[in-house]
């Protein structure tokens, strides 16, 4: 294998031997990474039609809070971080879709303000063919500009696996920046019950990899944040404390014990009844693609499909939450991890080009070196992250939920420090670029530059 991407890389070689060629092609990339992203801003902030998807929601949930308040809008469940921030602009705009969206766009180039202000997480990197990709990538996942909670989630995600890198390369953090990242990770989506034993699990792992099992190492700045986070995000959460209302409006999607005001998405748009169920309508719609062929990209079925199943086999003929999914259709469950796993690898071209793929071979190839590089970190986190959603997910899944993991991986790739003639130097990165601008070229002749007007 080492032999092989020798000799790929050394056909590459003699391709981007050309300063001028190269210097050309990141020109080009850059002037469309910047077009790509400032289209999509435009489009996702400006041109898109209001209260479509899931912003229906928090437009409904700002509207409450902008006539009830604080207290009444976390009883009745709001993603609060995002509420506040979205109301304090609404003070400015009076225009609740576009305060919404104007609220993501500014954690959106907060993200890219600290990947440059914070020191030592892009000292070693290609700055230039990062940017590229991280553009590109934004674009791609156009919902971040978008009238939802996703920005305020993922971002304080990833800057949390950006800490715990960090610290891994034995850089001071600040436990009370951590705190407050943590604070809006939590509060921002359930979700968190997820992505949190996600980092901690490749945080341990890389852990023990590099210095073995020692006790000293269970109580850091990582994990004692985490705990002190909690009693910020109690602090916040008052109203159901007070009230001794320790319901939440989130089904069986999340433990009954998990008091913490979200924003209530149990409901759709695509139907009124009040007895629709996420987890029943995905695996009744991978159910059907499986029956027709491998599986792949099943479409989601009509509702009433499901509806006219569940009548016909009983309540109980379908998994009703995601737990039971795992736990009674363990068969399903390891027949689609493969699936899934080709979907991920297919569709992430799209936002990363063919760095994912690179992934494991680069793992290989430094476990092998015995490396301690705390890039490793970052390859077990992705390669988790992916692992659990597609155990989760009983179809096809949400690319947005992948997407700190993909920033994550834009970091370990564009590391000089870490290029070698094996995966992931600058002749590679330079083929993914031409890829990606590729993609993007195609992207917006598909859309026709504003697809919304």
């Amino acid at each position: 294998m080492l032999y092989i991407f020798n000799k790929i890389n050394s056909i590459l070689s003699n391709i981007f031997i050309n300063i001028r060629l190269n210097n050309l092609i990141i020109k080009i990339s850059l002037f469309l990474s910047c077009a790509y992203f400032i289209i999509q801003f435009i489009d996702n902030v400006f041109l898109f039609k209001k209260n479509l998807g899931d912003e229906w929601f928090f437009t409904r949930d700002l509207n409450y809070f902008l006539t009830n308040g604080y207290d009444l809008s976390v009883i009745n469940g709001i993603s609060i971080p995002f509420t506040l921030f979205s109301s304090f602009i609404y003070s400015f705009l009076n225009d609740i879709s576009i305060s919404l969206r104007i609220a993501n766009a500014i954690i959106v180039f907060l993200l890219i303000l600290y990947l440059y202000v914070r020191k030592n997480i892009l000292a070693h990197n290609d700055k230039n063919i990062f940017i590229i990709h991280l553009l590109m990538l934004i674009g791609t996942t156009g919902g971040l500009f978008y009238g939802t909670n996703d920005s305020f989630f993922a971002v304080s995600f990833f800057i949390l696996c950006s800490e715990c890198y960090l610290y891994l390369k034995g850089e001071r953090i600040k436990p009370m920046f951590m705190v407050i990242i943590y604070s809006i990770f939590i509060m921002s989506r359930p979700h968190f019950i997820i992505y949190f034993p996600v980092l901690i699990l490749s945080f341990y792992i890389f852990l023990v990899y590099r210095e073995g099992w020692k006790m000293k190492n269970i109580f850091n700045p990582i994990i004692i944040s985490f705990f002190i986070s909690l009693l910020i995000v109690s602090l916040f959460n008052y109203p159901k404390i007070i009230t001794n209302n320790f319901s939440h409006n989130q089904g069986t999607y999340i433990p009954k014990f998990l008091f913490i005001s979200y924003a209530d998405k149990s409901g759709t748009y695509k139907t009124d009844d009040p007895e629709f169920n996420w987890a029943q309508w995905t695996f009744y719609s991978q159910m059907i693609s499986n029956s027709k062929g491998i599986g792949l990209f099943a479409p989601l079925v009509n509702w009433s499909e499901v509806m006219d199943y569940k009548e016909k086999y009983g309540e109980n003929s379908l998994p009703k939450s995601y737990q039971e999914y795992i736990l009674k259709y363990s068969p399903s469950v390891l027949k689609r991890i493969p699936i899934s796993i080709t979907e991920v690898s297919i569709i992430s071209i799209r936002y990363v080009g063919c760095l994912l793929f690179c992934l494991p071979f680069w793992l290989i190839f430094k476990i092998r070196e015995k490396s301690n590089n705390p890039l490793i970190f970052i390859s077990i986190l992705v390669f988790i992250g992916i692992i659990i959603w597609t155990i989760i997910w009983p179809t096809t899944i949400n690319h947005q939920k992948l997407m700190p993991f993909y920033v994550m991986l834009l970091i370990l790739a564009t590391d000089k420090s870490n290029f070698n003639s094996n995966i992931f130097n600058k002749n590679y990165l330079m083929l993914n670029l031409i890829i990606m601008d590729i993609i993007t070229i195609w992207a917006l002749w598909k859309w026709e530059i504003f697809r919304s007007i």
